[in-house]
């Protein structure tokens, strides 16, 4: 499409898309992941075919047709390490380097990498542009940006490849450069691949889940415009069920003179148990060489098959309705390709196709699983409600105030149904509810979400007992009904990131009562350690690729992960930040701390976490404290302990002049202070200066110009969101068109060889609509 709105929202996600580009091959780089060193495998095993085998003198045969002057072309650079492994071994061989992409950051970082490992100008010409722009151009002309001849070996990056294998647009580059850029006996790395899925259940609880909840109107949300893509062997993931056997759907052949741009197949699946089929998983095996091969295929679906590294690899796509199975039954699904997606569609038996009406968020869904989240709230609740119910017992019938409790940050409720049945264990009757109304007043601003909130209240038989709130609890009137007790699930990695401070305080004084009331959380402490990151990148495979380290600007770690992968190297002990007593509302100031390296080398960060004590003893604890760091004070260990699940931590990254040399032994002093969400460490005599909304940040440190391109897209594209949002929400013709506009492109995100999207982004955007 061509329409005004389509370009925007198109322009927009590719921008996106780049932002997101460093930080992706960063985290890749940081875990050693396999298809980073499958790569470097791959060019190593093309330049042992180039240069031949080694004959009995010790000389070296060339490639029956090419030799090791073959001319290479890398569309897609990466995080650099396939190119730079290709001019180690060939240092005379000529070789274009293509970024793909439209950022300027991209380009000068790429250079940058290329610079900083000994690269001249003339072995590597880097051409800055999409790679559906290439052309063999005359050397003389003025296009310089360009080829000046035909290539002999051409290595796609990874880069180019979604988990659903195409979704990047990948065919269309396939046959442009087979067609314009490639010498009639290329090599080309990958030379294909094999498409695999499987039928599968990936549904919310039905009352087996650590709750008891039914949870099944969570699964109407269960939709997308494109396949959605994660990690089914990590962590961040919902449980999921292989109800058939993996079937071969599509293999694609690089080394075929074109690759068909479409196709389709009927596949006929036997359900090996009962259950609910709504999802087809599909992955793909990579032929890089004869010999190299990326396999994803999940890990609960092959013994012995090990990937490293946690990235999104398998993609799944929700069929048009959920369709019942038993043991035996045969499904008839067609899958078909196109120029950048792969679908699946149920033939028989035939089911209704679902309404779209609502959409959710799939983190939320993790949270149906936390077990030690949900027991840490409970025992906390249960012991709190205690309390109330005593008190309310040595007042007169006549007069006890009826029982209210505020829930902040409700997601679809989980904790706020908890809180109601625990209200009922602890005397709450059916009069009760039904004289003065709900016991829980639960607030939650995502109004859609709410609808199905609400849907989910009803299943489980406590509409009565929960009310839900969409307003912005600061713009609320105060309320006449007052509350006994405050549960607020406002907090992040590093506590104060959803602004609990704030709305924890504007609850208090419109809803609760004013001298007589609980809080959960009751007390908080914020701890901290300083850490080294990315020191590994200066001697990666022999090369330096520390100039990624300029994009550590993530917010959370894993810092067990780290720690474990060698990305990281903790640089002190553990040290008190700030302790927060949210039930008598006493805040602490911001003020200096001195600590002790443990070993000479740069802190490069501090990264800090959480310890909640959720009942006024401090008997229940949740924490996100990482288990591979020992506690500060080890009584911790003897309490009732409760780690949320992902286990996460925050991060403040510095950068530039702001990253301290320290020496072992040597005290190190550092100031923290904090704003309304977030903490703040600040080196003594640091110059502050004032941002647009009054709050006082470091001075930006000097960065490189590529760091410089960076900074400024992001705003861009930042400052492009806002417009989109703001026409999308106060313009309602616009509003129409920018949700057609939004589907046209999540069905087929890079069906316009124009743009280079990340079909996540896409998907999400028009996902947005319904939430």
């Amino acid at each position: 499409s061509d329409s005004q709105q389509a370009q925007a929202i198109a322009l927009f996600l590719e921008r996106q898309s780049d932002v997101q580009y460093a930080d992706e091959l960063l985290n890749m780089l940081d875990q050693h992941a396999t298809p980073i060193e499958t790569f470097v495998q791959a060019v190593r095993d093309v330049v042992g075919q180039l240069m031949g085998a080694t004959n009995a003198d010790g000389t070296r045969q060339k490639h029956n047709m090419l030799g090791n002057d073959a001319r290479w072309l890398f569309v897609g650079i990466g995080c650099g390490l396939p190119l730079l492994t290709a001019a180690r071994y060939l240092p005379t061989s000529d070789i274009v380097a293509n970024t793909a992409h439209r950022a300027a950051y991209i380009a000068d970082l790429c250079m940058t990498i290329a610079r900083e490992n000994g690269l001249k100008s003339q072995q590597v010409k880097f051409v800055h542009r999409p790679s559906h722009e290439l052309a063999v151009v005359d050397p003389d002309g003025e296009d310089e940006n360009n080829l000046t001849g035909r290539v002999d070996v051409v290595v796609l990056d990874y880069e180019l490849f979604d988990p659903g294998f195409i979704g990047k647009g990948v065919l269309a580059r396939v046959n442009h450069v087979k067609k314009k850029l490639c010498t009639t006996d290329h090599m080309i790395v990958p030379m294909g691949a094999q498409i695999l899925c499987a039928p599968c259940e990936i549904r919310c609880p039905r009352g087996e889940g650590p709750d008891g909840f039914d949870w099944r109107a969570g699964d109407e949300t269960r939709w997308g415009a494109f396949y959605e893509t994660g990690n089914f062997d990590g962590s961040l993931r919902e449980p999921w069920r292989c109800l058939g056997s993996v079937h071969e759907v599509f293999e694609f052949d690089f080394t075929e003179p074109e690759v068909k741009m479409s196709g389709q197949t009927d596949l006929h699946f036997v359900a090996k148990e009962d259950g609910v089929l709504n999802s087809m998983v599909f992955w793909y095996k990579m032929s890089l060489t004869d010999s190299i091969q990326l396999d994803h295929t999940p890990m609960d679906l092959q013994e012995g098959h090990q990937v490293q590294g946690d990235y999104n690899r398998h993609a799944y796509q929700w069929l048009a309705a959920p369709l019942e199975v038993s043991k035996g039954d045969e499904v008839h699904i067609r899958a078909s390709y196109s120029r950048s997606r792969i679908r699946f569609e149920v033939m028989s038996p035939q089911v209704p196709t679902k309404v779209k009406g609502v959409g959710c968020p799939r983190w939320l869904f993790l949270r149906l699983w936390d077990d030690q989240r949900l027991e840490a709230f409970r025992k906390a609740i249960e012991k709190a409600l205690e309390k109330i119910m005593e008190a309310r017992e040595a007042i007169p019938k006549l007069d006890r105030p009826p029982l209210r409790v505020v829930h902040m940050g409700a997601g679809l409720g989980q904790i706020s149904m908890l809180t109601a049945r625990c209200a009922r264990e602890a005397g709450i009757s059916e009069n009760e509810i039904e004289t003065h109304g709900y016991s829980v007043v639960a607030i939650e601003q995502m109004p859609k979400v709410v609808k199905l909130a609400k849907r989910v209240f009803r299943d489980n038989n406590l509409e009565g007992d929960v009310f839900l709130c969409s307003e912005d609890v600061c713009k609320l009137p105060s309320q006449p009904q007052r509350a006994q007790l405050v549960v607020c699930e406002h907090f992040d990695a590093g506590l104060l990131g959803e602004g609990i401070l704030v709305l924890l305080n504007a609850a208090r004084i419109k809803m609760c009562n004013a001298f007589d009331h609980q809080v959960i959380p009751s007390r908080a402490t914020i701890w901290a350690a300083a850490f080294e990151f990315g020191e590994h990148l200066k001697d990666y495979q022999g090369f330096n690729l520390s100039a990624f380290n300029h994009y550590r600007t993530g917010l959370m770690a894993d810092v067990d992960t780290a720690l474990a992968d060698g990305s990281a190297r903790q640089m002190s002990n553990v040290f008190e930040v700030f302790k927060f007593d949210f039930e008598k509302n006493e805040m602490p100031n911001a003020h200096s701390i001195t600590f002790t390296p443990l070993a000479t080398g740069k802190i490069t960060a501090i990264v800090f976490w959480y310890e909640m004590h959720m009942d006024v003893e401090g008997d229940v604890i949740l924490t996100n404290w990482p288990e591979s760091i020992p506690p500060a004070d080890f009584s911790m260990m003897e309490k009732d302990l409760h780690r949320i699940s992902p286990l996460r931590q925050a991060v403040c990254h510095f950068q530039g002049n702001y990253i301290r040399e320290v020496v072992k032994d040597e005290p190190v002093e550092i100031d923290v202070g904090y704003h309304q969400a977030w903490p703040q460490f600040v080196w003594p005599g640091t110059e502050m200066v004032a941002k647009e909304s009054g709050e006082r940040i470091p001075k930006p440190p000097p960065m490189p110009r590529h760091r410089l391109h960076f900074e400024k897209m992001k705003t861009e594209t930042e400052k492009l969101e806002q417009q989109l949002q703001g026409g999308l929400m106060y313009d309602e013709e616009m509003l129409g068109d920018g949700y057609a506009a939004a589907e046209r492109i999540a069905l087929e995100p890079n069906g316009n060889p124009n743009y280079l999207i990340d079909p996540n982004n896409a998907n999400f955007f028009h996902m947005m609509f319904f939430l």
